[in-house]
This record gives C-alpha cells, structure tokens and sequence, in this order.
C-alpha cells in the first residue's frame, strides 16, 4: 500500500471512529434527557418546560444556520415547504413532547425510554398497512417480542412507586406521533435539509407552546435552582441541538442500519442512571420486559432491509 492510500485508509478509519463516537454520544445525552425532564417537572408546569426548551433550541440551531449560510441562507425554504413543515409539527415536536413529557411526569423516566424505543416497531407496523414495507417472519416475531415486553413491563410496575398505567398510555401517544411523522418525513426529507427541518420544527412548535405557556405564568424562573436552569439548557443546547447535529454527523458516515440499532442504546442509558443516579431498584420482571423490547425492535432491524430512522424527534 502506498502513502496516499495508507493516508486515505487511516483517514476513513479516524472518520469512521468520530462518527461512531458522536452516535454513542447523542444516545447518550437522550438517554439522560429523561432524567432531566423529570427533575424539572416538580419546579417547571410541563407547558412551560416545552416552551423553553424549543425557545433556546430555535435560537441555538438559528445561530448556526446564520454561520453556516451567511444572511439565513441555510434556513430558508419556500412558502410550500413551509406550509408542509408546519403540519409535520403538529406531530412532532408539538404532539410528541406533549405527549412525552406528560408521560415522564406520571410514570418512571425508565419506562418512557424504553416504550419510546418500540417507534421502529410502530414505523413497520404502519408501513405495512400502507404496503410500503413488506413484514417477513423475523419482523413478526420481533413485533411479538416487543409487544410482550411492553406487556411485561407495565405489568411489572403496577404496583411500583413513580409508575402509572396513564403515563405509560401517554408515551405510547408519543410513539404513535413520532411514528406517523416518520412515514410522512419520507418525501420531506428529500426537500429540506436536517437543518432547516429541525429549526422550523422548534421554531413553529413555540406558536403552540407560548400561548400556552402563558396559562402557567412564568413564576417557575424565581424558583429554579442553579442545577434546574443547567438541566433546562442540558434538555434546550445538547438533546434537542447537539444531539442531533451529532446524529446527522453520524448518518452521512455511516449505514442507516448501524444507526437504527443505536437506538436500542437509549433506554439500556436510562435504566442504568435510574440504578445509578436515583436508586431506582431494577425487578428482574423489569429487565426481562426492557430486554423483549429491545430484542423485538433488533430483529425488525436486522432482516435485510434499511430500516427507518425514527426522526429528531424520535428521543429525548
């Protein structure tokens, strides 16, 4: 091998290890969002919360398209996208986070992580009742698995403090929210870019977000702790703007299947944390639904086809 080839070698070797450390790095920050949310939650009415961190996300991602695109060039579209970016808001981040956080704050961070882990399996379920995916016996058995895992674990929490069959009802909201928009994001994508999609997803979501903000008030700002306010911009700067930029890094670099079957990291993080950070005790009952869902979700993944990414708002 020559010196030109061994450069291109080390080269492609150095790329693929950074993008493989920035997809590790935003399961990771997802898989702690969870935790952050519901340590707000107690302080910052859920409405709020929302509205804030789409505000600081907006202006952070509109920051960078100013940098990147010189004058804004990087984020505009036309009126017809516009109008097209408006109504897959409405699904997610509007519907999704709704639905998510009010999740979080009725059932434990852990269960959210890991029902928001079945949107693939929702993705396929809804492609193929569209007969835009066809279902082999591999993706049957692993819907079979995940489904009995949902089962599982809710049934295991029954009785557990911080769970709830209403929070759960409410993730899996999200799931479907996140799932549809998934199916509709197929043509989008090919019209915008990741950048101009996630910024006017943050952006439109505040016309909702902010009048219902304001039913709340805005007294939550005095009582927020110097560790509230660094959760709040944990949730704003790194899961809804780092996280992703660091996905897309890692989607130009790497297959679509390397990057589907990260996701399954998301809720191992979050139960781990819970053990850690909070004392959560993991039930064996617990484990073994987490371990159904994220076999279920691995086997739709692995059959031979590109699966479908979940979209930005597909965690955290």
């Amino acid at each position: 091998m020559d010196s030109r080839s061994s450069v291109r070698a080390y080269g492609g070797r150095a790329s693929g290890a950074r993008a493989y450390g920035a997809l590790v790095g935003a399961m990771a920050i997802w898989g702690l969002s969870f935790l952050a949310t519901k340590e707000l939650l107690p302080t910052v009415p859920v409405l709020s919360l929302l509205f804030a961190r789409f505000a600081i996300a907006a202006a952070l991602l509109a920051a960078i398209g100013l940098v990147r695109g010189g004058r804004g060039r990087a984020l505009r579209v036309s009126r017809r996208d516009l109008a097209m970016l408006a109504g897959l808001s409405i699904l997610s981040p509007i519907g999704y986070y709704l639905f998510e956080t009010y999740g979080v704050a009725w059932t434990q961070a852990g269960h959210v992580s890991v029902l928001i882990a079945t949107i693939p399996i929702a993705v396929y379920l809804i492609a193929f009742a569209r007969r835009m995916e066809r279902v082999t016996w591999r993706r049957t058995l692993g819907i079979l698995l995940a489904f009995g895992g949902v089962i599982l674990l809710i049934d295991s929490s029954s009785g557990e403090a911080g769970a709830s069959l209403t929070g759960d009802l409410f993730v899996l909201g999200a799931v479907l929210c996140a799932a549809v928009q998934t199916i509709l994001l197929k043509n989008a994508v090919r019209r915008v870019t990741p950048l101009q999609l996630t910024f006017y997803q943050a952006l439109l979501s505040l016309v909702v977000f902010g009048p219902l903000a304001s039913i709340d008030g805005f007294s939550w700002v005095g009582r927020l702790s110097p560790t509230g306010w660094g959760q709040l911009l944990f949730l704003a700067v790194f899961c809804s703007g780092v996280a992703f930029l660091a996905m897309n890094y890692a989607l130009v670099r790497l297959s679509v299947t390397s990057v589907a079957v990260s996701v399954n990291l998301v809720p191992v993080i979050t139960l781990l944390a819970e053990a850690l950070l909070l004392g959560v005790r993991l039930a064996p009952a617990k484990l073994g639904g987490a371990a159904l869902i994220l076999l279920g979700v691995l086997a739709t993944q692995v059959d031979g086809q590109p699966p479908v990414v979940p979209p930005s708002g597909g965690a955290g």
